[in-house]
C-alpha cells in the first residue's frame, strides 16, 4: 500500500490556502480535504509494515508545530511540478518531521531521502505544460494574490494511504496521532 505520514491542517488554515491561488488558470488544484503537509514519504509498504509503524508512533507525545506559510514557490527538476504555500520549518516541526522519520526507520522503512522542505501542495501541473498553461504560471507568479493567512498549530499527524488515479490521489486516514 502506498503511504505517507502528514500533518494534519487546522480547518481555519484551509480557505486562506486555497485563496492563495487567487485566478490562476493553469493545472489543478488540489482539492481542499487534501491539502496537508507531507512529513514523510513512506512509497509501498506492506500493511504489516504499517500496522508496526502505527504501533511505534501511537505513543508519539511531541508538541503541535505553530504552522506560518511564507509564501508561494514552485518544485520540480526543471519545470514547475507542483505550486505550493512554503511552511517556515520552526524548530518543533523540524523535531517532528525527525522523530517520525527515526521510527520509521526503526522498523526497516525507508522515507523518501529528499531533504524536508515543509510545503502545502495547492497545485499540480502535467509534465508537459503547454505553452498558455507556462504563461499563466510565469503571470500569476509575477502577482501572486496577497491573502493573510494565520498562524495556527497544526491539529495532529496522520497515517495516510495514498490510492493515484487519472483523476487525482485519494488518501484515507489510517490512524491519528495527536499533538500537545
Amino acid at each position: 500500500m502506498r503511504a505517507f505520514l502528514s500533518l494534519d491542517l487546522p480547518e481555519d488554515l484551509r480557505d486562506p490556502l486555497g485563496a492563495m491561488i487567487g485566478g490562476l488558470r493553469a493545472g489543478r488544484a488540489v482539492p481542499r480535504e487534501n491539502l496537508h503537509i507531507t512529513l514523510s514519504f513512506l512509497g509501498e509498504q506492506p500493511e504489516d509494515r504499517l500496522q508496526e509503524l502505527h504501533g511505534a508512533l501511537e505513543p508519539l507525545r511531541l508538541p503541535a508545530p505553530d504552522l506560518r506559510i511564507g509564501g508561494l514557490d514552485w518544485f520540480g527538476p526543471s519545470k514547475a511540478r507542483v505550486l505550493a504555500a512554503i511552511v517556515a520549518p520552526v524548530p518543533e516541526l523540524v523535531r517532528l518531521h525527525a522523530e517520525v522519520d527515526r521510527r520509521a526507520r526503526k522498523l526497516g522503512i525507508r522515507p523518501e531521502r529528499r531533504p524536508f522542505r515543509p510545503h502545502v501542495t495547492l497545485v499540480r501541473f502535467r509534465r508537459q505544460m503547454p505553452p498558455d498553461a507556462v504563461a499563466a504560471l510565469h503571470r500569476f507568479l509575477a502577482e501572486p494574490p496577497l491573502v493573510r493567512v494565520p498562524v495556527l498549530p497544526a491539529t495532529g499527524v496522520s497515517l495516510q494511504a495514498s490510492t493515484l488515479s487519472p483523476d487525482g490521489a485519494r488518501y484515507d486516514a489510517l490512524a491519528a496521532y495527536p499533538l500537545f
